[in-house]
């Protein structure tokens, strides 16, 4: 059944139907004006949009367009110019203040009286995040920290600036969805705890991420479930459910390529002439039950190329600048004059002396050190005779004394003493390699569940050397100082539960772990920086609360306790190998006990 329009109403609904797509341009145009302003930037896709439609001409479209323009550029988003290669830019930062209590106590007492701190601390961080098309990326960061463990800073020296360092610089490509590569210095890439890593530190070099549970191979996506096939019309039937079925797998390898240090390749010694490398490879797996229950596990290998390291500045490093001066030998030499007076009487009592000169060495050596203090050793004694002299009768000067006669006597007449002292250096030889004897095996994992409707998690972290006693005995020259090597000196771990996360204002979260450090167990040029004041040999704990006060700004009270692990161990570079500080860097090993309280405020923008 068909409708007619009545011939005087024609031209009104001709009209009506002309202005309605004008109206709807113009709408459109207001909308497009103000998501420019607000965006600050170009529209250009609606206005060609409205050209093809005929709505616009194009001399019209383009006038919009400089109108556009000229209303753009006197906003400030409007003064912000990128570069034609940048799709997509996203600007973050954060500002940490801090306040900060640490105190030690030291193996081997070295009487200086800076065993505790109060300091007052703060960390800037600025960074860029671009999308350069649609398989590449980049990006940078700035901090205010030069060291690789810690971009803090202390308030101090009146009033003085601070210094901006380059924290990060990558550029990554990711032509799918499975696989990732950057390179340059970047985020940590590996799924790990600060047991191991610190988590300031942002490697150098080449990683590659594969995440298999996204290879079509492996079937992700799961089953596109059943065809909705076509009716008896020819058209298409909707599927019951299209949607695939999730996979509770996601399994991802991690490999990278990091270059610890550089070193000149002519240098006559071996260690010298090599790059420190780092290579680490790591399977990430992860098991979800349910959306709130998972169970992930990322074994992980670790191993260096042997190399020396110079010029570190993490906040305890591991470096070499030659052999060490650990001590002082005193070598004392006293010599002592004296002659032996034989008196011989005769059967008529004439007496007859013999002379014997006589000179006594006595050599004592006394070694002092840092580690064993003041100790002395005698360590030979000599006695030196020199030719006789025989005085007879009246020579003697002695009278005739019948009444002596047969009879004997020796007596030592003591002379004049000298005493000569040399004082010598103990030297600890150069380490052949501060990278090496390091082939580690570690195996992070957490189990993640909600408790009492807030997420928690029970995590753990294990590392073992598997060249724990070689780096002990030789790099760290623990060998012939008293100190006997066990198997949990190359063994780390920790275990830890955390309740609770902060992501919006209310949000708060608690953790606790404990954990215990062999000495020749991980690199000490990359654990954290806070637990035992990054020193090795250490156990203890760590806790902390956090409350977000707002949905950008965190408090949070961390505190950290830390007793060595072996008592007493102390020598080669264990401890403070050096008399005097400027002589060496501190040991690896150097506290009994260190203790940490950090309160800090972070502002994320």
């Amino acid at each position: 059944m068909s409708t007619s329009i009545p011939a005087g109403r024609r031209p009104a609904r001709i009209l009506q139907n002309r202005i309605r797509p004008l109206v709807l341009a113009v709408s459109a145009l207001t909308l497009g004006l103000s998501l420019l302003r607000a965006a600050a930037q170009d529209n250009s896709a609606l206005i060609d949009a409205l050209v093809r439609e005929g709505v616009l001409t194009q001399e019209k479209a383009e006038n919009i367009r400089t109108d556009l323009q000229r209303d753009l550029a006197t906003t400030s988003a409007g003064k912000i110019k990128l570069s034609s290669s940048v799709t997509e830019l996203k600007l973050s930062g954060d500002l940490r203040l801090r306040y900060q209590y640490d105190d030690r106590q030291l193996q081997v007492p070295d009487g200086s009286n800076v065993s505790q701190q109060s300091r007052y601390r703060f960390r800037l961080r600025l960074n860029a995040e671009a999308k350069l098309g649609r398989d590449w990326f980049a990006g940078f960061s700035l901090g205010t920290g030069q060291p690789s463990d810690s971009e803090e800073q202390t308030f101090e020296n009146g009033f003085d600036d601070y210094n901006i360092y380059i924290t990060k610089a990558y550029l990554g490509w990711q032509p799918n969805d499975w696989l990732t590569v950057v390179a340059g210095k970047q985020k940590n890439p590996f799924y790990t705890t600060d047991l191991l890593w610190d988590p300031d530190i942002t490697p150098t070099g080449l990683t590659e991420t594969i995440a298999f549970h996204k290879l079509p191979l492996f079937g992700s996506g799961g089953s596109a479930g059943p065809s909705g096939g076509f009716g008896k019309d020819g058209k298409s039937i909707a599927a019951p459910d299209a949607r695939p079925a999730e996979n509770p797998w996601e399994v991802t390898l991690v490999a990278g390529q990091f270059i610890f240090d550089d070193n000149g390749e002519f240098n006559l010694d071996s260690d010298f002439g090599t790059d420190a490398y780092l290579f680490v490879e790591q399977l990430i797996a992860t098991y979800k039950f349910n959306k709130d229950t998972s169970v992930t596990l990322a074994p992980a290998y670790y191993t260096y190329t042997a190399a020396d390291l110079t010029g570190l500045t993490n906040a305890n490093p591991f470096t070499d600048e030659g052999d060490l001066i650990t001590g002082s030998t005193q070598l004392q030499t006293t010599t002592t004059d004296a002659v032996q007076r034989q008196v011989t009487y005769s059967a008529a009592g004439v007496p007859t002396v013999v002379l014997t000169p006589l000179t006594t060495t006595t050599a004592s050596e006394t070694t002092v050190t840092p580690t064993t203090g003041p100790r002395t050793v005698t360590t030979s004694q000599q006695v030196t005779r020199s030719a006789q002299t025989t005085q007879v009768g009246a020579a003697s000067g002695l009278p005739n004394n019948p009444a002596l006669a047969g009879r004997q006597f020796t007596t030592t007449e003591q002379g004049a003493s000298r005493t000569v002292t040399t004082t010598n250096n103990v030297r600890l030889p150069a380490v052949s390699g501060e990278t090496r004897q390091l082939h580690i095996l570690a195996a992070p994992g957490d189990v993640s569940f909600k408790l009492g409707g807030l997420k928690s998690k029970l995590y753990w972290d294990v590392a073992y050397n598997f060249s724990g006693r070689e780096r002990y005995e030789d790099i760290y020259q623990l060998a012939g100082t008293g100190n006997d090597y066990s198997s949990r000196d190359a063994l780390a771990w920790l275990v830890g539960v955390q309740i609770g996360e902060t992501r919006k204002k209310g949000d708060w979260a608690a953790y606790l772990n404990y954990r215990e450090t062999g000495i020749a167990s991980i690199d000490p040029n990359l654990n954290d920086s806070n637990f035992g004041l990054s020193e090795l040999n250490t156990r203890g704990f760590k806790l902390g609360l956090a409350y977000q006060l707002a949905d950008a700004v965190v408090l949070s009270v961390t505190g950290y306790v830390a007793w060595n692990l072996d008592e007493n161990l102390a020598g080669g570079r264990a401890t403070n190998a050096a008399q005097t500080a400027p002589l060496s860097p501190n040991g690896i090993a150097d506290a009994n006990a260190a203790n940490v309280l950090q309160v800090d405020l972070s502002i994320k923008f």
